[in-house]
């Protein structure tokens, strides 16, 4: 479905965001936003997705930061 395309390339952007956090030397990262076709949208609870007949897709953006522990 769907719903199951977007939900496992959603997976995928926030392991990459969290992947990119490491390489840059940060714990974080902060001012999440969805980027579709160069259309931000900004939610702490949804983000937007591209689905068609074969691909699914989801590109998010953020600031890497480095919180205190």
């Amino acid at each position: 479905s769907d719903e199951a395309a977007c939900q496992h390339v959603f997976l995928s952007a926030v392991i990459e965001l969290q992947a990119r956090a490491k390489q840059e030397g940060g714990n974080a990262v902060i001012g999440i936003n969805s980027n579709y076709r160069n259309v931000l949208h900004s939610s702490t609870s949804a983000y937007t997705c591209g689905a068609g007949a074969f691909v699914a897709g989801v590109a998010l953006t953020g600031e890497v930061v480095t919180l205190k522990r």
